[in-house]
């Protein structure tokens, strides 16, 4: 890494540093020379002009530092550039001109009205204070927004880092161990995948209070007990009360029931609007037919279709041989004025 930084730095331009300000000042002393000279061959210079020039001097050599400090990147002073010898120098003798300079404003009769003196000194004292040390202030401010960011940054890099090491290096793990298990393999990465996209995406609530991610957990325990896809989609969520619970176990118990003799595709919609969430769980077939179920098939008669009638909702299954099978539940949604009750069937 040496030998490659030592052969890398002769290729490597460096700019000199820019001195703005040398230029700044060098031209407003030959101002102020040339002003002088003009006085002595008489001309009429305002006695105010070469103050001015004085305090603009002044203020110039106070902001020199600040160049040095952004000259590898303007949001990020190197704040070591600002504490060197001629740096310090050079604002102490630039603050000297422009106190000395204000205090000749004050000490100046430009009237003789004491109220308007009164009131226009203060605010050119002000005024000068602002002028001079505002970018100080500026960049101060700046830096440490700057610094919050970075600090937020490694926050943030420090979670997904320690997230990742939890979460997928660990499942990452477990497929190479269990790689001769494929079943057990996408089992792994279907869960870490429905983990990855809750982190990236944020959680869609909590399970003891949102029907929308209570469903979503149903359906993963569902994915984690068959080795199966299902796909969630929940537009719309509603409190989790006893007819939202029972509409999520019932929609599980559709769903394990489509895992155990359906084929996939398998789909979980739900909505929520109107004053009802609605539930849809879809298959890919083959389909059956709902009147040919025996008394004994306990199931759908009273863990689907029991449960919410029993719970004030509704549930029906539209499915024939041959083609897909649908179960569609519905149940009543609590307003915020409803009183909403707890426990679970």
């Amino acid at each position: 890494m040496a030998a490659t930084e030592r052969i890398a730095r002769p290729l490597r331009r460096e700019e000199a540093p820019r001195q703005v300000w040398r230029g700044l000042l060098g031209g407003a002393m030959l101002l102020v020379a040339s002003l002088w000279l003009l006085a002595r061959e008489g001309v009429n210079v305002p006695e105010w002009v070469v103050p001015a020039i004085l305090f603009a001097i002044g203020t110039v050599m106070v902001w020199s530092p600040l160049e040095a400090a952004v000259e590898e990147d303007a949001r990020r002073p190197r704040v070591s550039g600002m504490f060197g010898a001629s740096s310090w120098a050079r604002v102490a003798a630039g603050m000297a001109l422009v106190i000395g300079t204000v205090w000749w404003f004050l000490a100046w009769e430009f009237t003789d009205n004491f109220i308007v003196r009164g009131i226009v000194s203060p605010v050119v004292v002000i005024a000068a204070g602002a002028l001079v040390l505002g970018p100080w202030w500026l960049r101060l401010f700046r830096q440490a927004s700057v610094e919050r960011q970075q600090r937020i940054r490694e926050f943030e890099r420090a979670e997904i880092a320690a997230h990742l090491h939890d979460s997928v290096l660990q499942t990452l793990t477990l497929i190479r161990t269990n790689a001769a298990n494929p079943t057990m393999v996408a089992a792994l990465a279907r869960a870490q995948e429905r983990d990855l996209r809750g982190y990236l995406y944020g959680s869609a609530g909590d399970a003891a209070t949102s029907m929308s991610a209570a469903l979503r957990q149903a359906v993963a325990e569902v994915e984690d007990t068959r080795s199966v896809v299902i796909d969630v989609v929940a537009v719309g969520d509603a409190p989790l009360d006893d007819s939202t619970r029972a509409a999520v176990k019932a929609a599980r118990e559709a769903a394990m029931n489509a895992a155990k003799h359906a084929q996939a595709p398998i789909t979980v919609y739900s909505e929520v609007g109107g004053g009802q969430a609605t539930i849809y769980v879809r298959d890919g077939g083959p389909g059956f037919d709902p009147a040919a179920v025996g008394s004994d098939r306990l199931g759908i008669r009273r863990s689907i279709v029991g449960r919410m009638e029993r719970h004030g909702g509704t549930a029906t299954i539209a499915s024939q041989e041959g083609g897909r099978t649908e179960v569609t539940i519905q149940a009543p949604v609590q307003t915020p004025a409803d009183p909403v009750s707890g426990g679970a069937p």
